[in-house]
């Protein structure tokens, strides 16, 4: 899966730039995805942003991007009053911060265009977050 990262008011790319280096350094994402800086494509002649960071992978490494994101808009004050927006096969979210509910949308945004189902963790667990262990204690 191609997941595409944009930051639309970063004139100067400093920010975009500032998360590209945290996922590079991410190990846990770095080992199962791989993260590089490319010129945008462009759609119907509209300028956009001079770069945008694209992340290549499935499964574990796309919910260790969205773990990734969080904690770098946590740990960054100038980050805090970005919008970030992330793209996959044409779908779309603008987060504003790095909250729960914003790993939530990024993880159902990977998660509808994956194929695969990841819980709200993040994890394969199925479509409802259940995972297919027999609880049934008379069924061990």
């Amino acid at each position: 899966m191609d997941v595409e990262v944009r930051i639309p008011a970063d004139d100067s790319g400093v920010t975009l730039t500032d998360l590209y280096r945290w996922f590079r350094q991410d190990a846990e994402l770095r080992r199962y995805a791989e993260v590089r800086l490319r010129p945008p494509r462009q759609t119907g002649g509209a300028m956009g942003a001079a770069e945008v960071i694209e992340v290549i992978g499935q499964g574990i490494a796309l919910a260790s991007f969205a773990v990734s994101y969080a904690t770098w808009r946590q740990g960054r004050a100038n980050a805090r009053q970005v919008q970030v927006v992330i793209i996959v096969d044409g779908e779309s979210v603008t987060l504003t911060d790095g909250s729960e509910e914003s790993v939530r949308r990024i993880v159902e945004l990977l998660s509808s265009n994956s194929g695969s189902d990841l819980g709200p963790d993040g994890d394969n667990t199925g479509s409802n977050g259940d995972d297919a262990r027999n609880d049934d204690p008379g069924n061990g």
